[in-house]
């Protein structure tokens, strides 16, 4: 009897360690978590887990990357078709109403990450930065503007509106702003000089 070996799509395999470990750390902390815990909650052996990921910084690092990719990836996806940049903005507030826990969760990650003193912090502002100028760069795209400004001042309102309604949910609404924020940004355009 031959026996084929498993074949295992290692990049896959990753993406779903990654994913779980968002779910754990959004839960428990970074700050509480060893890598023998990790593992052991997400259900791999600590030389698995080590395997894909040398420290648990690294781990960070790279869910830091894994997140900026899916989610770039999937708000494109999701708000494709919408023609003007009234619409865009609105269908951008419907993708994060849509995923509000899931960003709720990268907020508490991050706040939880950065409040560790113990970690080498280039690294990680770095790694910050480079998701920052995706995420800058995915909203020039999606609003169709060459402004970066304009996609962070988006992204900083966004960024905004998550941690407020963590605190306190009611008091505002994700749609009233980003119609508000469709309003105001068209009249801004509306009223540029032609370069």
């Amino acid at each position: 009897m031959l026996f084929m070996p498993k074949i295992v799509d290692h990049d896959r395999y990753r993406k779903e360690l990654l994913k779980k470990c968002f779910d754990l750390f959004a839960q428990r902390g970074y700050g509480s978590l060893t890598m023998r815990q990790v593992a052991q909650e997400i259900g791999v052996s600590t030389g698995t887990l080590y395997h894909y990921f040398p420290s648990k910084e690294a781990l960070f690092l790279q869910l830091i990357e894994e997140i900026t990719q899916q989610d770039t990836s999937i708000s494109a996806d999701d708000i494709q078709g919408v023609e003007t940049i009234e619409e865009r903005i609105l269908a951008l507030g419907q993708f994060l109403m849509e995923h509000e826990d899931y960003f709720h969760k990268q907020t508490l990650i991050f706040i939880n990450f950065f409040q560790q003193p113990e970690l080498e912090q280039e690294p990680i502002i770095e790694a910050v930065k480079r998701s920052n100028q995706r995420y800058q760069e995915a909203i020039m795209q999606f609003l169709g503007i060459d402004n970066p400004a304009i996609a962070n001042h988006v992204s900083c309102l966004i960024d905004g509106l998550i941690s407020q309604r963590a605190f306190d949910p009611e008091s505002v609404s994700i749609k009233g702003q980003m119609e508000l924020l469709a309003q105001m940004l068209s009249a801004y355009l509306d009223n540029q000089p032609i370069s």
